[in-house]
């Protein structure tokens, strides 16, 4: 019981209002409500397991679920925008390198293309290359006259080169098959000794010209990997086109007899198919593609596309904000007419204004609290822990 002559408990704050009759209770800026295990709760949580609930508390200063919900969310918020950047920079960076390759993409001004009636009749190809003869001395005569920039590479007996030597290729018959053979269509090799014979005939390396081959150009028995252009016909002579078991030759197998002329996707699959496509291109190289593959069309599409949305996104904001800058900014700052009286002024009621409130018709005089009250823009951050941050 307090003394006598002392206030004691009933000292309390008292109603500051104008009229207590429209005092009305302060809403909570946060509503401590238990949240529905929705999929982002769920995700929240998930990619927050690292850190329960009383780490939060006792090193986070978290105490309240409400908090360390919001807190978690965040965490959240952010790993999905770390991935969505993840995706742009593979889009950007790495998805031309994985289905438009360099060699594919490469400037292809200086390809000697196959056929061409205006370029030099006595260029041969050559594993892919270009090479002249017209200063040749050929130590065995061909039955046939080669078109420009045609593939003698099967008349040659080309060395097994070291990458399809490797441990990944064994057990791939066509690998290490030899393709000289009676039965490769050609007679065997009758050019012999690949190296050998471009010294003996005197070919003249092109330097830097490619062979070049349109799509109408790769015939049955070809197929491009990778924007290089593979003549199989000898192999899959020799080996009479039965296809053995392994996972090579039913890759050469499903391109050659299924008219399949771009098989780059079939050598994706695996390491060893990769390493089979290196040998491949090694051993049956007879030119590049002139033209651009399908992963480079869509590869060029998709940046085209990009560049239009993008584009459209920076100069959509830019016309916005130039039509708010000069035709709706004006408008939230200019004081209301006059003639638009409402029927109580709300600033002319607060208690700092000093003025008693005005409760009459559409006609009442209320006082210039009233031309004061313009737009205003208030900004709250999305996740916040608790009232303190917000305020």
């Amino acid at each position: 019981m307090p003394i006598r002559g002392e206030r004691g408990g009933t000292l309390r704050r008292g109603a500051t209002l104008v009229r207590n009759e429209r005092r009305q209770a302060a809403t909570p800026m946060i509503k401590k409500e238990k949240r529905k295990l929705t999929p982002w709760v769920v995700y929240s949580k998930i990619i927050t397991f690292w850190a329960p609930g009383f780490l939060l508390a006792k090193l986070g200063k978290m105490p309240d679920p409400g908090m360390q919900q919001a807190w978690r969310e965040k965490i959240a918020l952010v790993s999905l925008i770390v991935l969505i950047c993840g995706a742009v920079v593979y889009l950007t960076i790495f998805l031309p390198v994985t289905f438009c390759p360099q060699s594919a993409a490469k400037y292809q001004s200086d390809i000697f293309e196959l056929g061409d009636k205006n370029g030099d009749s006595s260029v041969i190809g050559i594993k892919g290359k270009a090479y002249s003869t017209a200063e040749a001395k050929w130590q065995s005569k061909l039955s046939f006259t080669p078109i420009p920039g045609q593939d003698l590479t099967p008349y040659f007996d080309v060395p097994i080169p070291d990458s399809c030597k490797s441990s990944k290729l064994k057990g791939f018959r066509a690998a290490e098959y030899n393709v000289c053979g009676s039965k490769n269509g050609n007679e065997g090799c009758p050019l012999g000794n690949v190296d050998t014979a471009i010294k003996a005939n005197n070919f003249k390396l092109m330097k830097d010209r490619p062979i070049g081959y349109d799509w109408s150009d790769v015939k049955p028995g070809y197929f491009v990997i990778n924007g290089h252009v593979l003549n199989m016909t000898p192999y899959l002579l020799s080996v009479n086109k039965s296809p053995s078991t392994d996972m090579l030759d039913e890759a050469i197998f499903a391109a050659a007899n299924n008219s399949l002329v771009d098989a780059s996707l079939l050598f994706q699959r695996t390491s060893n198919m990769k390493a089979a496509a290196d040998c491949l291109i090694d051993r049956f190289l007879a030119g590049e593609l002139a033209k651009d593959t399908p992963g480079c069309f869509a590869v060029n599409l998709f940046n085209y596309a990009a560049l239009a949305v993008i584009g459209g996104i920076v100069l959509t904001r830019f016309f916005m904000a130039v039509v708010f800058q000069y035709f709706l900014s004006w408008q939230l700052v200019r004081r209301p007419p006059r003639s638009k009286v409402r029927p109580l002024s709300y600033n002319a009621a607060a208690p700092w204004n000093g003025k008693k409130p005005q409760t009459g018709g559409a006609t009442a005089n209320l006082g210039k609290g009233e031309d004061d009250e313009l737009f205003t823009v208030m900004l709250v951050t999305c996740y916040s822990e608790g009232e303190d941050s917000i305020r």
